[in-house]
């Protein structure tokens, strides 16, 4: 049998088949062999008739379309990047930071802007127009729902996480997204720690340090009615990225990447070269300048790094 990984405690993992899920271990060639289980990963598995309750064992984990190690999880398809402007406030440079990580390994990214009761409709449009043309953007109120079904029909059938600074509403946004969550049967509750596909702790912001309190202490997924699986994680605020040189950079950025062909030299990184066409969309207003400050940065950061 197939499934996919939703929830790893304590050496036991949860298997979704599509309908239900079940609960195992790894087989001992697997651990002999020390192969991780990613949460996402898709798995070869048996249901060990032995076992009263039915528990399975996975045999092996099938190759893998990308994965990350912080936190670890599998099989990505799409990134929901979740920021406010208030509440916390967006940095827009751990933002950008993100989307050039989902441009890195292949994942689709979307933008969430969340909080919108707490800022003004001038300000929601300004934020939304950095990425409009460039990625998916949805609005969103996670206490009323406006802008869910938006978002829920940007991720419809997608395995997709949602990362982003805690105490931006990622947990409340994941509950909005699960639309339902039937409470536990106290006659056949597990003695387990906590049941799969439950609703996600939600928390609240620090009022001595202005941040988000992490409520996610583990990963899970929740499966969702229309085929989704959402990806529910901890401290998901970067993406691992690897050495690279400067001229890399600029093809992190879409925006910038489409003018590439229109600077005047081919190797230009659109920083101090004549005849820039990037950097002429920057004045121009094409391109904004944030995202052309965030490029500015990760390229002195690649600097850095070449350095060391």
């Amino acid at each position: 049998m197939i499934g996919r990984v939703i929830k790893g405690i304590g050496g036991f993992y949860f298997v979704h088949d599509g309908k239900t899920a079940v609960m195992g271990k790894a087989r001992g060639s697997l651990k002999r062999n020390k192969e991780l289980i990613y949460v996402g990963d898709i798995v070869d598995f048996d249901i060990d008739e032995n076992d009263c309750d039915n528990e399975c064992v996975i045999n092996r984990v099938v190759e893998r379309r990308n994965f990350m190690t912080r936190p670890p999880v599998s099989n990505l398809d799409m990134l929901v990047v979740v920021f406010s402007l208030k509440d916390p406030q967006v940095n827009y440079p751990v933002v950008d930071k993100l989307l050039a990580g989902c441009e890195l390994k292949g994942i689709d990214p979307v933008i969430c802007i969340t909080k919108r009761d707490l800022v003004s409709e001038d300000e929601l449009r300004e934020a939304a127009a950095i990425y409009e043309g460039i990625y998916p953007v949805a609005c969103v109120n996670g206490t009323t729902g406006e802008g869910i079904d938006e978002l829920r029909q940007i991720i419809s059938g997608r395995n997709v996480a949602l990362a982003g600074p805690s105490g931006v509403g990622k947990s409340t946004i994941t509950n909005c997204l699960h639309g339902h969550v039937d409470e536990p049967d106290p006659e056949t509750e597990t003695d387990y720690e906590e049941s799969p596909l439950r609703p996600a702790e939600t928390g609240s912001i620090s009022g001595k340090t202005g941040r988000g309190r992490h409520t996610t202490r583990h990963v899970e997924i929740f499966a969702l009615d229309d085929g989704t699986y959402l990806y529910d994680t901890p401290g998901f605020t970067s993406l691992d990225m690897p050495q690279m040189e400067t001229v890399d950079v600029r093809a992190l950025f879409p925006e910038m990447r489409r003018l590439s062909g229109e600077c005047r030299y081919r190797d230009c990184i659109h920083i101090n070269e004549p005849d820039c066409a990037v950097k002429a969309a920057v004045e121009e207003g094409r391109i904004n300048r944030s995202r052309y400050d965030s490029y500015l940065q990760m390229t002195e950061e690649v600097k850095k790094w070449k350095k060391l």
